[in-house]
């Protein structure tokens, strides 16, 4: 923002994802907000990415006033992500910057104005997750569920859902397909919208859909989190400590966004760690598969050796 007391402008920076991988292209988009009581001109945005050396500043002219109170969105950057060391990196814009002084009727040059801190990204050579959603597909529910799905993909997950982005033909086999789905991926996401308005006052149940899918991942044992609203009343398996719940308001999805977005690493952590579990356990079976399939090699040319005595 600024080195002065007061801040000059406020700066929000937005990627199209948290996690990228060398060889992708990550974008980055921002908004300048005046926060003075006068207007104030932007010039040249410089951006600078910590993933490069000396962060190899670019430069995109923005050359716009902005009055009290009002935003700008700063021109898209698109950033190759290189081949670097896996980590946590950040984004930085610098801003050249004038204000509107009143009294002497003139534009007085603040110079360069540097942000206060970075935004964070992550570049990493991890796999990329499948991720199995459990949601509502109501017009209601899209402002929730798909700010929250979108959160989920930004950390690496390619996310599925049967009838939105798979898409079953024959509609008798569409339980057939949930549980195809679900087989397959590396983890399921239930989101629990209301639904049902339920004999108590002010509670809800959620989609039965729900319930059936969630209990598909259950006995498939596929590591669950479930999303609920705090008006949603779970009852069944979801309402049991087998399966991990966060809860979110309506009324402030933003604070939850926030703290979903701060355990995303921590769930990416669980689960490359519950995948090379699973690897390891595989490559065990395929080598003592070898060593059977040796075996019966092995008495076979046995067998015929005593019968050709």
């Amino acid at each position: 923002m600024t080195e002065a007391s007061q801040p000059v402008w406020l700066l929000q920076t937005v990627f199209d994802r948290i996690v990228a991988y060398p060889g992708e292209s990550l974008f980055a988009n921002a908004v300048v907000k005046n926060a003075t009581k006068f207007p104030i001109f932007v010039g040249n945005c410089h951006w600078k990415f910590s993933c490069y050396p000396q962060s190899q500043p670019g430069v995109k002219p923005l050359n716009t006033s902005i009055p009290p109170d009002c935003f700008v969105s700063v021109p898209a950057w698109q950033l190759p992500i290189p081949d670097v060391q896996e980590s946590q990196y950040e984004a930085r814009i610098s801003i050249d910057t004038w204000i509107w002084n009143p009294q002497s009727a003139n534009w007085v040059n603040l110079g360069l104005i540097n942000p206060d801190r970075g935004e964070p990204f992550y570049i990493i050579h991890a796999r990329r997750f499948r991720a199995f959603i459990s949601r509502s597909n109501h017009d209601v529910d899209r402002p929730i569920v798909d700010a929250i799905v979108s959160q989920i993909q930004r950390w690496g997950f390619d996310t599925h859902t049967v009838g939105i982005n798979e898409i079953e033909r024959c509609e008798g086999r569409v339980p057939d397909r949930i549980v195809e789905e679900i087989a397959k991926a590396d983890c399921v996401f239930a989101i629990a919208t209301p639904r049902d308005v339920s004999s108590m006052p002010n509670l809800f149940r959620t989609l039965s859909w729900l319930q059936n899918e969630v209990a598909f991942s259950f006995m498939a044992k596929k590591p669950t989190l479930l999303i609920a609203d705090k008006a949603v009343q779970l009852d069944g398996l979801i309402g049991t400590d087998k399966i991990p719940t966060i809860r979110y308001s309506a009324s402030d999805l933003a604070s939850f966004l926030v703290h979903l977005n701060q355990l995303m690493p921590t769930i990416r952590d669980v689960l490359t760690t519950e995948t090379c579990r699973k690897w390891e356990q595989q490559r065990i079976q395929e080598i003592e598969e070898i060593r059977y399939q040796s075996f019966v090699a092995g008495m076979v040319v046995q067998k015929r050796l005593q019968l050709e005595q």
